[in-house]
């Protein structure tokens, strides 16, 4: 049987004995899931192991476990992508960060354009997501999760940028084979302004096309993160 999988703040000691006291944790284990002593999870604390561990105490304060297996976890992204999405409606930005987190996005970076007809998110509630959905995917780490910024603030990386909208050229993933870090810029609902695509322009950021056919924000933000990570 397939373990439940959960991620622990702490980072998991040598002598294998875990003492988790996040109340959440503790009550998802007890009310959600009715584990009890001796059944077994698999823990993660982000540093390239599961742990299969055993639940050696259990109540409402505080749950020891003792791990009996460590295992590496090989599901390691080939790319670390740096997702620059649009603040979009609710429901939608959402659903980006807990399937870009299922891919393997590495940073996500909440951005105010001039076009956003949202101007903040809720990040106490997408952190919760993000962090199911790792779970959920077998990650070896959660992905971070920015501070929300506007566009010209979060323009100034290092790394290689991709903005898309329909002027540009052809997107072609094999050409970017050999870049190891990206950055992926998604517009709001109504696209980019001119404004930010001269922006893009001045700060070196590629504008690239996914072809004919219009996408919505969400959509490009996960067909782009699919096409370079998977």
């Amino acid at each position: 049987m397939r373990l439940h999988r959960f991620f622990i703040e702490q980072k998991v000691p040598e002598s294998g004995e875990i003492t988790v006291a996040d109340e959440n944790l503790i009550h998802q284990w007890r009310k959600v899931f009715r584990l009890k002593t001796s059944d077994r999870v698999m823990l993660f604390d982000g540093t390239g192991f599961d742990y299969i561990s055993e639940i050696v105490l259990l109540d409402k304060n505080k749950t020891v476990l003792k791990v009996v297996e460590k295992k590496p976890n090989e599901n390691i992204p080939k790319k670390e992508i740096h997702l620059f999405q649009s603040v979009i409606k609710k429901d939608n930005f959402e659903w980006v960060m807990e399937k870009g987190a299922e891919l393997g996005v590495s940073y996500f970076h909440p951005i105010v354009s001039e076009r956003s007809e949202k101007k903040n998110i809720n990040f106490e509630r997408v952190g919760k997501i993000i962090k199911e959905a790792s779970e959920q995917s077998w990650r070896w780490s959660l992905p971070i999760l920015g501070e929300l910024a506007d566009l010209k603030n979060a323009l100034n990386n290092n790394f290689i940028a991709i903005a898309f909208h329909p002027i540009g050229d052809k997107f072609n993933k094999n050409d970017f084979e050999k870049d190891k870090i990206l950055g992926i810029l998604i517009g709001p609902e109504g696209g980019w302004s001119d404004k930010e695509l001269e922006l893009f322009k001045e700060k070196g950021v590629k504008i690239l096309s996914l072809g004919s056919q219009i996408l919505r924000a969400e959509t490009a933000a996960i067909a782009v993160s699919s096409l370079l990570l998977l």
